[in-house]
C-alpha cells in the first residue's frame, strides 16, 4: 500500500478525496440516469416532509416547555443535553458496526489494498466512509431539534456557531471511537463473529434500555406536581453528567449560546482537542492492529446448522413445493444473528407498548361512556399493531430476494415456478408478525378490559392486516430487489423499502378508516351499509396478500440472470 515516491507514512488528501469519490458517483448515476431514479426522487422528496414535519413537532414542544415560567430555559437545556447523550451513545455504537463493515468486511478492500496507497491515506479515507455512512442519524434528527431550539430562545448567531462546532465535533469523536473498538474487537475474534456479535448486543441493550426508561416513566420530569417540593424538582434536573464526558462539553457550549451566556472556552478547546486526541488514537490503532485484523477476518463463515433436520422437519407444515427454499430460508435465519437477533427488540417494543397503555388515565372516565372510550382505545390499536407489522415485513418479507446475493443465478436458473419461490420465503416471516401483532393488539385491549367479541374482531383483523401487509412487501421486494447490499438491514433501508413502509402505513388506514365508517352507519341504525362496509377492507386485505406477489413473481422472472 505505498505510491511511488511516497513513504508509507505520507497523506494524500487528493487521494482521500478520489477514494471517496466513488459513493458520491454511484448517487449521482442513480438520481440522474438510475432505472430507479423516480423512487430515490421520491425518496428524497418524504425524507425532506419528514424533516419539516419533525421540525414543526419540535418546535412546538420547545415552545411549549419555553413557555413555562422560570424553569423554561432550565428544561431546554436539560434536554438537550438528553439529546445529545443519546445520539453520541447510538452513533458510537453504530460506528464500531459500520467500521468492522467498511475497514475489514467490505467486498472492495482486495481492489484498495492492491493500490499503491499510503496507510495514512487509506485510513482516512475509510474513517470519512465510515463517518458518512453513520452520521445521517445525527443531521435527521438532531438538526431540526437544535435549530427550534434557536427559533424558540431567539438565539443570536453564537448559538448557530456553536452548533456548527459542536455537532461535527460529537461526530468525529464518536467515529474514532468506533474505529478504536472495531480494531480491538477484530484482533481478538473474527470480523464476521464480531459484527453478529455487536449486532445481537445493540439489539438486545436497545430492548432493554427503552423498557428501563419506559418503567421509569420521564414524563414526570416535566410535572413538577410528581416531586414534594420545588428544590427536589430542581435537584432532579441539575443533575450533571460527567465532566470528561463529550456531549457535556457540547451541551455546555451550545446551551451557554442558547441562553445568551459567555462562551465556555475550556468546553470548546475539548470539543477540539477531544476530536483531534480520538482521530490521532483510531489512527494509531488501525496502524497497529489493521493487518492482523484483516488476516482474522478472512476467515470462512461456519456452516452451522447445515445437517439440521429440525428446519425440515418445520417446513413440513407448508407445501410440498415451498419446502426446500423454506428450509434453506430457516437455515441462513438461524446462521446470522443479524436477523434473529430482532426478534429481542420486537420483546422490547411490545413490552414499552403494553406498560404505556397500562399507565393510560382512563380511570378519569365514569359512566356508560366508559368502555366504549376503551374499546375505542383497543381499535386505535390496531394502527399500532400494523405499523409493528410493516417493520417486521420490511425487515423479513421485503428483503427475502435481496438476500440471495451474488447467489440469484442458482435461484433463478432452477426449475421453479416464481410465484413459490415467493411464497415460500415469506411464509415464515408471517410467524413473527402474527406473534408481535396479536400480542400488540389484543395484549392491549385485554389490559383495557375490553370485551371478548371486540377482542375475536381485532384479533381476525389483525391477521388479515398481516396478510395484506406481507405480500405488498413480498412484492415490492421482488421488483427492486438489491443484490449487492452486503447485509439485510442495508436493504431494509432503501428507498424502496421506504416505499413500501409508505404503502404499508396506507393500507393501515385504510382499512381503519372503513371500520371507523361502519362502526358510525350502525350507530346510526344502518346495520346493512355497516356489513358492507366492513367487508370492504377485508376484501382489500385479502387482494393485497393474493394479486401483488403474482404480479411481481412475474416482474422478477423478466430480470433473468441480471
Amino acid at each position: 500500500m505505498e505510491s511511488s515516491g511516497t513513504t508509507a507514512d505520507s497523506l494524500s488528501p487528493g487521494l482521500v478525496a478520489r477514494l471517496l469519490s466513488p459513493r458520491s458517483l454511484s448517487l449521482r448515476n442513480v438520481v440522474l440516469r438510475g432505472e430507479q431514479r423516480g423512487l430515490y426522487l421520491g425518496f428524497a422528496f418524504l425524507a425532506f416532509l419528514f424533516w419539516i414535519g419533525l421540525f414543526a413537532l419540535m418546535l412546538y414542544l420547545v415552545d411549549r416547555f419555553w413557555q413555562i415560567s422560570g424553569l423554561g430555559p432550565v428544561l431546554a437545556t436539560k434536554f438537550l443535553d438528553i439529546l445529545l447523550v443519546s445520539l453520541f451513545g447510538m452513533l458510537s455504537f453504530s460506528n464500531v458496526i459500520t467500521a468492522l463493515s467498511v475497514y475489514y468486511l467490505s467486498d472492495d478492500l482486495e481492489l484498495i489494498l492492491a493500490l499503491p496507497l499510503s496507510r495514512p491515506t487509506f485510513h482516512y479515507a475509510r474513517f470519512f466512509d465510515t463517518l458518512f455512512q453513520s452520521s445521517w442519524m445525527m443531521i435527521l434528527f438532531g438538526l431540526p431539534v437544535f435549530c427550534a431550539a434557536g427559533l424558540v430562545a431567539q438565539a443570536g448567531w453564537p448559538y448557530y456557531a456553536s452548533m456548527f462546532l459542536a455537532v461535527p465535533c460529537l461526530l468525529l469523536m464518536a467515529t474514532a471511537v468506533g474505529v478504536t473498538v472495531a480494531t480491538f474487537l477484530v484482533n481478538v475474534f473474527p470480523a464476521r463473529r464480531t459484527r453478529e456479535f455487536m449486532l445481537f448486543v445493540g439489539v438486545l441493550m436497545v430492548a432493554m434500555l427503552f423498557v428501563i426508561i419506559r418503567t421509569l416513566r420521564p414524563e414526570q420530569l416535566v410535572d413538577a406536581q410528581a416531586f414534594e417540593s420545588l428544590a427536589e424538582y430542581m435537584a432532579a434536573l441539575n443533575i450533571p453528567l460527567p465532566r470528561l464526558f463529550p456531549p457535556r462539553w457540547a451541551g455546555d457550549v451550545m446551551g451557554r449560546a442558547l441562553l445568551g451566556s459567555p462562551i465556555p472556552w475550556t468546553e470548546v478547546g475539548l470539543l477540539l482537542t477531544g476530536a483531534l486526541t480520538t482521530m490521532a488514537i483510531a489512527r494509531w490503532s488501525t496502524r497497529v492492529g489493521f493487518d492482523g485484523g484483516w488476516a482474522r477476518s478472512q476467515e470462512a463463515r461456519a456452516a452451522r446448522f447445515y445437517k439440521s433436520r429440525v428446519f425440515d422437519n418445520l417446513s413440513l407444515i407448508l407445501p410440498k413445493a415451498w419446502r426446500p427454499i423454506a428450509a434453506k430460508e430457516l437455515r441462513v435465519l438461524a446462521r446470522d444473528p443479524a436477523q434473529w437477533s430482532q426478534i429481542f427488540l420486537l420483546i422490547g417494543l411490545c413490552a414499552i407498548y403494553l406498560i404505556s397503555v397500562q399507565a393510560l388515565p382512563l380511570s378519569a372516565f365514569r359512566g356508560e361512556s366508559a368502555q366504549l372510550i376503551r374499546e375505542g382505545f383497543t381499535f386505535l390499536n390496531l394502527g399500532i399493531g400494523g405499523f409493528v407489522m410493516a417493520a417486521i415485513a420490511g425487515r423479513f418479507q421485503f428483503t427475502a430476494i435481496s438476500r440471495e446475493g451474488k447467489s440469484w443465478w442458482v435461484l433463478r436458473g432452477a426449475p421453479v415456478d416464481p410465484l413459490v419461490v415467493l411464497r415460500a420465503k415469506s411464509a415464515f416471516g408471517l410467524v413473527p408478525m402474527l406473534i408481535v401483532g396479536e400480542v400488540v393488539v389484543v395484549g392491549s385491549g385485554i389490559l383495557l378490559n375490553a370485551r371478548v367479541p371486540v377482542l375475536v374482531g381485532e384479533a381476525i383483523l389483525t391477521v388479515l392486516l398481516a396478510w395484506g401487509i406481507s405480500g405488498i412487501a413480498a412484492a415490492l421486494g421482488a421488483i427492486w430487489p438489491d443484490f449487492t447490499s452486503e447485509n439485510a438491514a442495508r436493504a431494509a433501508s432503501s428507498p424502496a423499502a421506504v416505499f413500501f413502509m409508505v404503502i404499508a402505513q396506507v393500507l393501515v388506514f385504510v382499512v381503519l378508516a372503513f371500520f371507523v365508517l361502519a362502526a358510525y352507519v350502525a350507530f346510526k341504525g344502518h346495520y346493512g351499509g355497516a356489513i358492507g362496509l366492513a367487508l370492504c377492507p377485508v376484501a382489500l386485505c385479502l387482494f393485497c396478500g393474493h394479486w401483488p406477489p403474482r404480479r411481481a413473481a412475474a416482474i422478477l422472472w423478466a430480470r433473468g440472470l441480471q
